[in-house]
């Protein structure tokens, strides 16, 4: 399983890997209810979700008597049309309003595999859990890391591509990414160091599409002022910061040849190897601690099992969404 949780931090649940959140795969859908589900792979079925505050409920709710509401036991009841047969579930948790449909088409009634999803719907649904009101920044901002993991774990699909097909540019453009977002996340658990808290400077590690995000070089510039890189490293990334602006910006106009950007590419390599072993050596330090991404509780692993390598494959598969870097993700064998 791996965990979803409601963008605005409302509730979390645990959802089957196999299963795509559809709301970010597909153009113009709007991250708002319902939430969409299906397989990757072969889908016959949609598992929606929608959650409401009590107060704005949606009209059936009002058939629901106190003592149901109480009970927080989901009330289930099936719509057939045409088409779809529906199974929908019902219930108030808290302060929410609870809504879930399991969809399908009514020539699959009593199809095995839609009886297993229904099985698993219910599991789903089990699942959920309301976040407090005070807790819900933390709970969205945690999905915001997650995201930002996610997008890092899929970089490297772009960073081997670019390798093997020699593609300097790419390459150049990719591993600047990975050092900025690396320096970034060196700074979210070195503020947490230094406060001993949970909290995550989201301005960090994730910028809306209106919002004014923080420059590379003051990510450079921050870095240096926490210690987690020194004036050296510091002056030769601004360096490589500036030899990626003629390449990317100013390779048909000035004398730079496509031979120099082999040693752009060379040093980019190298220094996000530096980076890398400085961001693992800061979250050493967290581990262990009683607070912090890194705190709680959290073991460094020797070696990823199957079900870590399945939740990272159907992370890179959420950030690309083409059939190019798509990799199966199909149920785990009992």
């Amino acid at each position: 399983m791996k965990h979803w949780t409601e963008p605005q931090g409302i509730l979390l649940m645990q959802i089957p890997i196999e299963w795509q959140y559809l709301n970010i795969a597909i153009k113009n859908t709007k991250e708002k209810p319902p939430y969409i589900f299906e397989p990757y792979e072969n889908p016959i079925g949609r598992f929606q979700l929608s959650c409401y505050p009590l107060s704005d409920a949606p009209l059936e709710f009002k058939k629901i008597t106190q003592e149901e509401l109480s009970s927080k036991k989901w009330r289930h009841s099936i719509d057939c049309s045409e088409k779809n047969e529906t199974h929908i579930f019902i219930c108030a948790r808290d302060d929410q309003a609870l809504t879930a449909k399991y969809i399908y088409n009514i020539n699959l009634r009593n199809d095995s595999r839609i009886l297993d999803q229904l099985k698993i719907t219910h599991s789903v649904l089990d699942s959920i859990v309301i976040v407090p009101l005070q807790e819900r920044i933390i709970a969205a901002n945690l999905d915001k890391y997650d995201r930002f993991l996610a997008s890092l774990v899929a970089s490297y699909d772009l960073l081997y591509s670019a390798i093997n097909s020699n593609s300097y540019i790419e390459l150049i453009i990719v591993c600047a990414n990975q050092i900025d977002a690396f320096l970034r996340l060196g700074i979210v658990i070195k503020k947490q160091l230094q406060s001993c808290s949970n909290d995550i400077e989201i301005k960090y590690l994730f910028q809306d599409e209106n919002e004014k995000g923080i420059l590379e070089r003051s990510v450079f510039n921050h870095a240096l002022e926490l210690g987690i890189i020194n004036q050296t490293l510091h002056n030769e990334l601004s360096q490589l910061y500036n030899l990626r602006n003629r390449v990317v910006h100013r390779y048909i106009i000035s004398p730079i040849n496509t031979r120099d950007m082999v040693e752009v590419s060379t040093k980019y390599l190298e220094h996000l190897e530096k980076v890398r072993i400085l961001l693992r050596e800061i979250e050493e330090q967290q581990i262990g601690k009683s607070f912090g991404i890194y705190g709680n509780g959290f073991v460094r692993a020797k070696s990823f099992d199957n079900v870590e390598i399945r939740r990272a494959h159907s992370w890179a598969n959420d950030k690309h969404l083409l059939k190019r870097f798509n990799r199966k993700i199909t149920s785990e064998k009992k």
